[in-house]
């Protein structure tokens, strides 16, 4: 009799374990499976909201398709996290634990909102972003003196890709706090500013021409055409010019900056035309 009720019972539990088991993988698909679901959706959504916005001519295809990464990111961890709550169910010591921190949540609360301040802070921080927009996607933005583009945008973090592709991981509640400067946010197209010493025996009206027709058919100054040349300053030695140039973006306002002074360099030597040069003055000796 006795071994007949111990036999029962562990048929009973082995079924039990293997009902848990097989429990806990549908809830690992259907969480899987369901996050797929919902990223897909909301990839369709976001891709015709950007392709009407692009057919209208209108701008914010930035901010749409950051505003929806983070709502897919928000989604798909409470999809995990209610996903781990219901597998944790199945347990009953778990539920013992869960009615214990239940009774305790006062205390609990604090001392998990302690720990979790930054992690808190840096969620809050990325849906911040998120919906003020400070910085989009692609965004080209200047952090704590180094140039880059806004990469990705998740919960905890802010990827920026430098000009020589390296990435600076910020942490979202440190972006949000910190100064940065953007340059995209409004307006992409650059004013580019050269700084030149020339000598005053100058012919200042032919830099100027010069200038306007490197412009002129350089592929990266915008339809706009400019190139402006200014004398601003006096020094001992030379004149200082400013030569002003627009190009319709950062990378491209460097390169026009870049073509201008070279082919300024090249003209100065077909033309023979000096740069600043020192001069002694002797007295004549009686």
């Amino acid at each position: 009799m006795f071994d007949k009720i111990l036999h029962n019972f562990n048929l009973m539990m082995r079924h039990s374990a293997s009902h848990k088991i097989l429990i806990s993988f549908v809830i690992v698909l259907v969480a899987v499976v369901l996050t797929k679901i919902v990223a897909v959706l909301l990839y369709r959504f976001q891709s015709r909201i950007i392709a009407k916005f692009k057919k209208a001519g209108l701008a914010g295809a930035s901010a749409i398709e950051t505003r929806m990464t983070i709502i897919r990111r928000i989604v798909e961890t409470g999809i995990y996290l209610f996903a781990f709550i219901i597998f944790l169910q199945q347990f009953q010591a778990m539920r013992h634990i869960g009615t214990a921190l239940l009774a305790s949540a006062g205390i609990a609360g604090i001392v998990i909102g302690m720990a979790a301040q930054n992690t808190l802070s840096n969620i809050i921080g990325g849906i911040c972003i998120s919906f003020s927009q400070p910085v989009r996607l692609d965004d080209a933005v200047i952090f704590k003196n180094e140039f880059g583009w806004i990469e990705e945008i998740a919960l905890m973090h802010t990827i920026i890709r430098t000009w020589d592709n390296r990435r600076i991981v910020v942490p979202n509640n440190i972006l949000v706090n910190e100064v940065i400067e953007n340059w995209t946010i409004k307006d992409p197209s650059l004013l580019g500013v050269i700084m030149m010493y020339v000598d005053y025996t100058c012919d200042v009206d032919k830099i100027k021409d010069w200038v306007k027709e490197i412009v002129a058919v350089s592929q990266n100054s915008t339809l706009e055409r400019v190139g402006v040349v200014q004398v601003v300053d006096f020094t001992e030695k030379s004149m200082v010019l400013r030569i002003l140039c627009k190009a319709s973006d950062a990378p491209k306002a460097w390169n026009l900056r870049c073509e201008i002074r070279e082919k300024l360099i090249s003209r100065f030597k077909q033309e023979g035309l000096p740069l600043p040069q020192i001069r002694i003055a002797r007295d004549k000796v009686l």
